[in-house]
């Protein structure tokens, strides 16, 4: 068994919370990926799934509960975490 980080992609359109969030993951020793849009998601995907996936609710094209409702088929064990900066689900998509 290989000591190595954990492997987190962040899929966010905002580039400065993609920042932040890359920056503080990296900073607990956690590799990173950024991805502006759920649509590039599964070209990533191809060569393999990360351990941890962070995403957002609401971007351009697909939305952040589409792209997980996607994964469902191709990485149905993912484990991911949902972010908004909306107060409630109802109005995130």
């Amino acid at each position: 068994m290989t000591n190595r980080p954990l492997n987190v992609w962040i899929v966010y359109d905002d580039q400065s919370v993609r920042w932040v969030l890359e920056k503080s993951l990296k900073q607990a020793d956690m590799a990173t990926r950024s991805i502006e849009r759920a649509e590039h998601l599964q070209e990533y995907l191809d060569s393999g799934p990360p351990d941890f996936l962070l995403n957002d609710v609401r971007m351009p094209g697909m939305s952040g509960l589409a792209m997980l409702e996607r994964l469902r088929g191709t990485c149905p064990d993912l484990p991911n975490i949902v972010n908004t900066a909306h107060t409630d689900l109802q109005n995130a998509d």
